[in-house]
């Protein structure tokens, strides 16, 4: 959500905050896996119980996933395969910070926080498996609580902060909440598109709503 509400606005925060962005000379998609290579050490920090480190790491991690796309639309090869990549990459990022989060836990013997951090992964897959699947049909579903900027920005105050199974709790619930919105916004949606033949979101778009 943080993207969105900034929209068109977000190269030019990007480029106030970090201007030597305009002078990278890596191509979008290396951006990408950089930021994908710093979550597994992140990952990995989380596992060895040095959650301090692991929130300076996901700091580094989250600032290639916020400029790859500006440096796409800065050097003009922003494209529907690179928005692709850059998306599954940090569903694989996901993936693995949670489970060193989660490695962590189980090697100190909690079962308990261990499932915590399992509904937390489970519940931030399907925020982004509802709407990917819906925009299968729909042009946009932008409706939810919490989306990846939000979460891995809980996630990062809690690790710096010593309360990482706070930070798991919180980002659980929120993404479980936008989850369900998605579903039941998703299945409105599919079903008047179905009736009308009309993509209702596309409307939305065109009127500005």
């Amino acid at each position: 959500m943080i993207k969105e509400r900034l929209g068109s606005d977000l190269d030019a925060v990007v480029y106030r905050l970090f201007p030597f962005v305009r002078s990278l000379p890596f191509h979008p998609d290396t951006l990408t896996l950089f930021g994908a290579a710093v979550s597994l050490f992140a990952a990995c920090a989380f596992a060895d119980d040095r959650s301090f480190l692991a929130g300076l790491l996901l700091m580094v991690a989250g600032f290639f996933d916020l400029v790859d796309g500006v440096v796409a639309r800065q050097q003009g090869v922003s494209s529907s395969a690179g928005a692709f990549f850059d998306s599954s990459i940090d569903r694989l990022s996901d993936l693995v910070i949670f489970g060193g989060i989660a490695v962590g836990q189980a090697g100190a013997g909690d079962a308990t926080n261990t499932a915590l951090v399992m509904w937390a992964l489970t519940a931030s897959v399907m925020t982004s498996y509802t709407r990917a699947s819906a925009e299968k049909r729909l042009h946009t579903l932008k409706v939810g609580l919490i989306e990846r900027g939000e979460r891995f920005g809980v996630l990062i105050l809690g690790a710096l902060t010593g309360f990482v199974m706070t930070a798991v709790v919180l980002i659980a619930i929120g993404a479980t909440i936008t989850s369900v919105q998605r579903v039941l916004a998703g299945r409105r949606l599919l079903n008047e598109l179905d009736a009308t033949g009309v993509d209702p979101t596309r409307e939305e778009a065109a009127s500005g709503g």
